[in-house]
């Protein structure tokens, strides 16, 4: 009787043992990453927390740099135990949320913090003139603990339109954002990109379009919004010299003409660690209505 009972506890304590080291092997898949994302019976995906499934799009996903192919199937059984709560909102790349502490984060492949209330004004996003501020979503905070933390934006200082002629669109822009490069508008993606600007081909609220033509000078505008598809700019010197006007583009449809690229923002470096607390100096600001 006392070989049996010693060796039925031998028996619990091996599978005590091997579920340690498997679940705590590097690797492995951690809990978090592992549970996080379910596919329910129907395809549909949900993100778990706050003790809820909460349906996400495929967008919103990779723009919050969470990949789709990482979700875990459930059964209907096992899907039916979580309750089911207001969908993830629909967050799509160059939106801006709010963290727990009230700070904003642009949304891009991840969550990069502003660095500082200047820098949110110096990229135009606290709106100018007839352009009203960016808004910024509030999030739940298990929802943010998701998200993979990215390069926070470098700090950046309201430059204005000092470097560039009055009323073409490069006196525009720069005063729309900062603009830290010089030239003509046609040198701007290559000369930001020399300056370790982020470049691209995605329209994102607050980027510079830059487009060739007009003359060989080529043609900028600070994007206001981008819906789907679809976004909009503000722009000088097209109707008029100094006639502020606005024009709607779509990428697929009605690309805008002679296309170079988008100048994007500056980041730093990848975080090693949790973000900091907001600098002392900056509590009490609050970019949220």
């Amino acid at each position: 009787m006392r070989f049996v009972v010693f060796k039925f506890v031998g028996v619990i304590v091996a599978i005590m043992l091997f579920c340690t080291s498997f679940l705590s092997s590097p690797n492995s898949v951690t809990a978090e990453q592992f549970h996080s994302l379910i596919s329910a019976p129907d395809g549909t995906l949900f993100l778990l927390y706050d003790n809820a499934r909460h349906s996400v799009s495929p967008a919103t996903l990779a723009a919050l740099g969470i990949t789709e192919q990482a979700s875990r199937p459930v059964s209907r059984q096992i899907f039916d135990t979580y309750l089911e709560q207001p969908p993830v909102p629909d967050l799509p790349p160059g939106s801006l949320v709010a963290g727990p502490d009230g700070w904003p984060y642009l949304v891009l492949n991840g969550l990069h913090r502003v660095a500082d209330q200047e820098t949110f004004y110096a990229n135009g996003w606290g709106g100018y003139q007839q352009f009203g501020p960016n808004a910024i979503a509030k999030i739940d905070p298990g929802l943010f603990a998701l998200i993979p933390q990215r390069a926070p934006l470098a700090a950046a200082e309201r430059t204005g339109p000092g470097f560039f002629d009055w009323g073409y669109c490069t006196w525009w822009v720069a005063q729309r954002r900062a603009v830290t490069w010089l030239g003509n508008a046609i040198e701007w993606y290559d000369n930001a990109a020399a300056q370790g600007y982020a470049v691209g081909k995605q329209p994102l609220p607050g980027a510079i379009l830059v487009r060739g033509g007009a003359g060989g000078y080529g043609h900028v505008a600070y994007v206001e919004s981008v819906d789907g598809t679809t976004f909009t700019v503000s722009e000088m010197n097209v109707t008029g010299l100094g006639q502020l006007s606005t024009r709607t583009y779509d990428m697929v449809s009605n690309p805008p003409p002679t296309m170079i690229g988008f100048v994007y923002w500056r980041f730093g470096e990848e975080p090693t660690q949790p973000a900091k607390e907001v600098p002392g100096a900056l509590v009490g600001w609050n970019p949220i209505p």
